[in-house]
């Protein structure tokens, strides 16, 4: 499979930086998209007792100005808004994030905790950021591609439908289109044309718009055509051909936002609800209209429902709210006058351009904690698991350092934090509480120590008194990873159970100390536990000469510290 997919991985990674940029203007659409069509929703709900087509007029300029975004933000002067970041992101070497569960033996650390007032960058993957980055954008692109497709299927097909019907040019319509274009006044021709393949009238078309009707409209009543044309031509007047496309053009773009697709269903709603409107204010009945609706709306059952470029009448989708609207006698059904339009376009205009004009400035508000992980020689230490911790909120962020020992934490929100570094073959390590300031950043160079060698030895005794058996050391655990290779017990001398005390049936775990030195031996033994003076004695009398191949620190004999624990015990 990897080799079937290398060539696309390949053109990905190639393309990392045009990929990076573009789903940043992808970023930059949906969330400036959010904010208009927020604001669009807000004036509608304070237009509710307006005409219908002024809630479609602000929901028209919405999704205007989503389109325009790139023109907007070149043009118009762009005003920063801080957004503190929620979501810290985390760079490191060649691996993801990984988890960690060590076992702790010792806290030590040497931290140099300084402010700097630009971090370095910091060596990262140089292949998941931009394979995710590209996946994003190649769903992002399938998905807008299918759509794009199915607007032009419904384009072709409308358009095939255009070029195979028959012109409708009885004297009893053309009178009735003049009729109406003169109530309306439209000064651009339109073109009646009838198909079998219509099954409700739609209007099509800018410079050359057309209505194509079905069939069976030459046997319409005259009021039923006029009814038709009315509502037809309303749709040429106000546009709506234009509207709707570009409703179709942002659903595509951006079809993985909700919002896109609320504002489209409701562009749809509003601008037939405008048509009716201009029916009935040309003195025409609601209620025979209404009927007359509901016969055109049966005839959609069965229909092909390719997503159609045109603008048809009867849609059964919105059947209901249109019927309700038209014989509900409160509804304000009168058509926008050009000056409330005018009107409403500026305060529109006035609250949206400010939003698209926006730029969120994210980074003013966060800052970045990284640093270096380094061993007692100064040498990096590639690899160690890093975490950051939330003193406050208790939540953590789990990393590791890169191939050149440096990790980094970028738009952590401001707080207290403390990091956690862990690897095998050094002690775990803590750094002191770090309080990092609104956009400040802070770097850490951080110090492992050697991890410790822990030896447990049990010695037996017997009652009465015997020769005590041979006592097996139990299992080492001895970690190894890193630049660290552990010491390793070669020698060792078995302690001896003081008679006395085996008599009095007296036991007892030693716990010692021990330093052992760049040639293997104990430099240093002290007490950490004193179960019985005798027995602490005779454990130290025994350790003293036991022999270690020495820890290595990057090749070099270093000196570490061990815990060794003796147990005497008394068998039945």
């Amino acid at each position: 499979m990897s080799g079937i997919f290398s060539p696309f991985l390949h053109v990905l990674q190639s393309l990392h930086g045009f990929t990076g940029k573009g789903l940043a203007l992808l970023l930059d659409a949906a969330l400036k998209g959010t904010c208009l069509l927020l604001l669009c929703g807000a004036l509608v709900s304070t237009l509710r007792r307006a005409s219908a087509a002024a809630r479609h007029l602000v929901w028209s300029l919405g999704v205007g100005a989503i389109l325009a975004l790139p023109f907007f933000s070149l043009m118009l002067p762009a005003w920063d808004v801080p957004v503190i970041s929620t979501l810290p992101t985390y760079t490191a070497g060649e691996r993801g994030v990984t988890k960690v569960d060590l076992q702790v033996v010792q806290e030590s650390s040497q931290i140099d905790v300084r402010p700097m007032a630009q971090v370095a960058p910091v060596s990262g993957s140089s292949g998941e950021a931009p394979f995710r980055t590209g996946w994003v954008l190649c769903l992002w692109a399938i998905g807008a591609a299918l759509l794009a497709a199915r607007t032009a299927v419904g384009e072709c097909r409308v358009r095939r439908i255009a070029r195979r019907s028959l012109p409708f040019e009885t004297r009893q319509a053309k009178v009735i289109l003049e009729n109406v274009r003169s109530s309306l006044r439209l000064s651009r021709a339109v073109r009646l044309r009838t198909s079998a393949e219509v099954a409700v009238p739609f209007t099509h078309g800018v410079l050359r718009p057309a209505v194509l009707l079905p069939a069976e409209a030459p046997q319409w009543s005259r009021q039923q055509l006029e009814w038709v044309l009315t509502h037809e031509l309303a749709h040429v007047r106000r546009n709506d051909y234009l509207t709707q496309m570009s409703a179709q053009v942002v659903c595509a773009l951006l079809w993985f936002h909700p919002l896109v697709w609320l504002a489209g269903f409701a562009m749809r709603k509003e601008r037939e609800r405008a048509c009716d409107d201009i029916v009935l204010s040309l003195g025409h009945p609601a209620t025979d209209y209404a009927e007359f609706l509901l016969v055109l709306s049966r005839a959609l059952q069965g229909s092909n429902g390719a997503w159609s470029t045109s603008v048809a009448m009867a849609q059964s989708s919105q059947l209901e709210v249109r019927m309700k609207a038209l014989l509900d006698p409160r509804l304000n059904h009168k058509p926008l006058a050009a000056s409330r339009a005018l009107l409403t376009a500026a305060l529109s205009a006035l609250l949206l351009l400010p939003v698209a004009a926006m730029r969120v400035a994210a980074k003013s508000a966060s800052g970045t904690i990284s640093g270096t992980v380094r061993d007692p020689s100064g040498a990096v230490i590639p690899n160690a698991n890093v975490s950051l911790v939330n003193v406050g909120l208790k939540s953590k962020i789990e990393g590791h350092s890169g191939p050149d020992g440096t990790f980094s934490f970028a738009a952590i929100p401001p707080g207290s934090y403390r990091l956690e570094i862990a690897c095998p073959g050094f002690a775990f390590t803590k750094s002191a509480e770090l309080d990092l300031q609104s956009g400040g950043d802070l770097h850490q160079n951080i110090t492992l120590d050697i991890g410790e060698v822990l030896e447990e030895v049990v010695v037996h005794g017997h009652k009465p008194a015997e020769s005590p058996a041979a006592p097996r050391p139990a299992p080492r655990r001895i970690r190894v990873g890193g630049n660290v290779q552990a010491a390793h017990l070669i020698s060792q001398v078995k302690p001896e159970y003081p008679e006395a005390l085996e008599k009095q049936g007296i036991e007892g775990a030693v716990i010692l100390r021990a330093v052992i030195g760049t040639s293997g031996q104990i430099l240093s033994l002290s007490p950490f536990s004193d179960p019985d003076p005798a027995l602490t004695k005779a454990a130290m009398d025994a350790v003293r000469q036991w022999r270690y191949t020495p820890t290595l620190l990057n090749g070099e004999p270093v000196e570490v510290v061990t815990t060794i624990t003796v147990g005497f015990r008394l068998d039945e």
